[in-house]
């Protein structure tokens, strides 16, 4: 019995220290984010409450962008219009401002398939479970506020095991629902900024209507899945096909982006940093945050469940790219708790 409450003091000590150490890093992101954008966004924010204001007139009376409030949804019209203003900026800014945006969007792929999936598994418990609350936090306050402050400890304290099966449905609409960003991305960069288009798609990008997707799985039967041995087979396979897709396309895009940022820089690091950091704009250095704390987040939840793993995808990334790298690993992470499940070392599922 002492060695039993020793292993289960010692897993609880591990949860506390991973789940401390990550809400401190978004608390930090939060901070410095604020910092950034705090003048930069009270303008803007001033002027889509202003209710002198009306849509048709937005533009003309401010000079800022027009948007459409219709991709509010009623109560996230602000939102809309801030995020407008906000990608405008970095579409203006390039190639920095698509480096960074796209840098997000490249880490952020496999979360969107992992955070739908670990809210449909037997035996989560907590916050973790409705990822389109979660996914309005990111929009809200940023991914990389709330992804190491909020999601990383409540998964941690969830009881969500890899390998645990989930329905066809939920992995296959979880994996299609995690790849409009990048076409979107496409069209806030390349498409004509003046052009109806590119107002709504940088309203759907950045606004409510991409997460709220996510309400489809409330029909999902995952929760109450039969951990049999066909089920846990038959969604490891598929989990695993969806990963290596996912790992493909963030593979592509990263090094479409790396291909952009060497027809500028070349080889000369301090200037792509000089432009992405040291004297970039509020919305640049907002994103450049945004993707290098997301990606830490993502490495401090996979060291929870094996430091190797974190170091190898850390390693990888110079390689594939960090997508690809979290997806490769979030692969030997589900085939690992895969086999503990059919050989038994975890029954209650």
């Amino acid at each position: 019995m002492s060695m039993s409450n020793g292993a289960l003091s010692k897993i609880q000590t591990r949860q506390v220290c991973y789940a401390v150490a990550s809400f401190c890093l978004g608390a930090w992101a939060f901070y410095k984010v604020n910092t950034i954008s705090g003048p930069f966004f009270e303008p803007i924010i001033a002027a889509c409450q202003n209710p002198d204001f009306s849509v048709d007139d937005f533009a003309q009376k401010t000079g800022y962008h027009s948007y459409e409030p219709k991709l509010g949804l009623g109560a996230f019209n602000l939102l809309v219009c801030l995020i407008t203003q906000f990608l405008l900026e970095l579409r203006e800014t390039h190639p920095a401002g698509i480096l960074t945006w796209g840098g997000v969007i490249v880490v952020s792929l496999p979360l969107a398939l992992f955070n739908s999936i670990c809210a449909g598994r037997r035996g989560g418990k907590g916050p973790v479970r409705y990822p389109t609350a979660f996914g309005l936090l990111f929009q809200l306050f940023g991914i990389s506020v709330m992804y190491p402050m909020l999601y990383n400890p409540s998964y941690i304290f969830s009881g969500v095991r890899f390998g645990v099966p989930a329905t066809n449905f939920r992995i296959i609409a979880a994996t299609i629902l995690s790849l409009p960003g990048i076409i979107l991305t496409f069209l806030v960069f390349y498409a004509p900024t003046e052009s109806y288009l590119w107002t709504c798609a940088a309203g759907m990008l950045g606004g409510p209507i991409l997460v709220m997707t996510g309400l489809f799985f409330w029909m999902d039967k995952s929760s109450s899945m039969e951990g049999s041995t066909q089920n846990i087979m038959k969604s490891s396979n598929l989990l695993q096909n969806a990963y290596s897709l996912l790992a493909m396309v963030t593979f592509i895009f990263w090094w479409c982006l790396m291909a952009v940022a060497f027809q500028t820089y070349g080889f000369e690091i301090g200037l792509l940093w000089r432009d992405i950091w040291v004297e970039a704009g509020p919305s640049v250095a907002f994103m450049t945050v945004d993707t290098g704390v997301l990606f830490l987040g993502e490495l401090l939840l996979i060291a929870y469940e094996s430091e190797w793993k974190a170091v190898k995808a850390f390693a990888l990334t110079p390689l594939v790219g960090p997508g690809a790298a979290i997806c490769l690993v979030l692969i030997e992470l589900e085939l690992e708790g895969t086999a503990a499940l059919l050989n038994g070392a975890k029954k209650d599922v």
